[in-house]
């Protein structure tokens, strides 16, 4: 027991607020030491001690700031990771226990109550629920009353995952959310994405559309956004929408999204190989239903974006502005009605989360594309 409490010492003396009491504590004893000197000083020459008094005096402030609570961090492993994904997550919970107090982890096992598996908005909703506990016990039940609380997610999860995490978060309490990204340059280097706070959901704004222009396509103030109509899809399908979003990967993706929007087959229509889109996770090979018209959104000429939380945000901003254009003037072209929307996505994280933040009341999913089902073939029996 001696010994455990000496570890326990040890690791507490070793983090940042071992660190800062230590510091507190001598800078103060110090600063209190000098105090007699200066007294005796005072009719020679005091300005060494006052130098010395002063100095540790602003090291103990240090000492205080030090250990303030920095924030809470939450590592949302939402997938078992392979070796390349492996060392995503490994820079993720560095960087949450290098940047807060405390940590929380979610992993895959946690979301499987009674082993048993939840349907995919059900263990969204799970995440969420985590998440605000641990806000409740580490900041308090005010949390995000006066706009004081600090939590940052930390995501490792499949784009349709973090599409329902978005909408699911938008329903949780009034604090802000950080989510953070793994760069796309090493892979290792975690980075501000985006805030999400009701400050998304503001107009994107001049300085906004100048990070906007000439990286996205349709551009900002490029007229009126019309969604490609598809003629041949029956008529009890022409409310559904397919927005398809580009921003990393390669083109082929665009074409592969708009065929399987078109005639909401998982496999290519020559040659019968898997597209990669996935309408029924428990039946990879299962259609689904054609959508009426689509709506491209892309990073323009293969430019790769800054990964930077501005630009990242007013991206966000673009896409959910550009698709509600496109969502009214497609239910106006259907007669009015309600209007489904089918979302195909390549994009860095932290912008899918978000827009599932800002499209939380709308009738929207992102179709789950799984990689290693790619160009692999489709069984021949299996139609829409």
């Amino acid at each position: 027991m001696h010994t455990h409490w000496l570890q326990q010492s040890g690791t507490f003396l070793r983090s940042r607020e071992g660190r800062g009491t230590l510091l507190l504590a001598a800078c103060s004893a110090i600063a209190l030491g000098v105090v007699p000197n200066l007294l005796e000083k005072a009719w020679d020459s005091g300005w060494f001690f006052a130098g010395v008094f002063v100095s540790t005096i602003l090291l103990a402030v240090l000492g205080w700031v030090l250990r303030l609570p920095r924030g809470v961090g939450v590592v949302l492993q939402l997938f078992s990771p392979d070796a390349m994904q492996e060392g995503r997550l490994e820079a993720l919970k560095a960087a949450s226990a290098r940047n807060h107090s405390s940590t929380l982890l979610v992993k895959p096992r946690m979301l499987r109550p009674g082993r048993m598996d939840l349907p995919p908005r059900a263990r969204m909703d799970l995440v969420a629920s985590l998440i605000d506990a641990r806000v409740i016990e580490d900041i308090g039940p005010d949390a995000g009353a006066d706009g004081g609380a600090d939590v940052t997610l930390y995501p490792l999860a499949h784009l349709s995952d973090g599409f329902l995490l978005g909408q699911c978060l938008a329903d949780f309490r009034g604090y802000a959310l950080t989510v953070m990204h793994v760069s796309g340059a090493d892979g290792r280097t975690v980075v501000p994405g985006i805030v999400l706070d009701g400050s998304l959901a503001a107009d994107l704004g001049p300085q906004r559309e100048a990070l906007v222009r000439n990286r996205i396509d349709p551009t900002p103030g490029a007229g009126d956004v019309q969604p490609v109509p598809h003629p041949e899809c029956p008529p009890e399908h022409q409310r559904r929408l397919a927005l398809i979003v580009r921003l990393t990967g390669v083109d082929a993706m665009i074409d592969d999204a708009c065929e399987v929007a078109r005639t909401g087959r998982v496999r290519r229509p020559s040659g019968g190989l898997h597209t990669g889109y996935v309408f029924d996770r428990a039946d990879s090979e299962a259609d689904g239903l054609p959508c009426g018209a689509h709506l491209v959104i892309r990073s323009t000429g293969g430019r790769h974006l800054d990964e930077s939380r501005d630009t990242f945000e007013a991206i966000a901003k673009h896409i959910h502005q550009t698709y509600v254009t496109a969502r009214d003037a497609w239910k106006t072209a259907c007669g009015g009605g309600s209007i489904e929307t089918r979302i195909f996505v390549a994009a860095p994280l932290p912008i899918v989360i978000a827009l599932g933040y800002l499209m939380r009341h709308e009738n929207a999913e992102v179709v789950h594309h799984d990689k290693d089902l790619l160009n692999k073939p489709v069984a021949s029996g299996v139609t829409s």
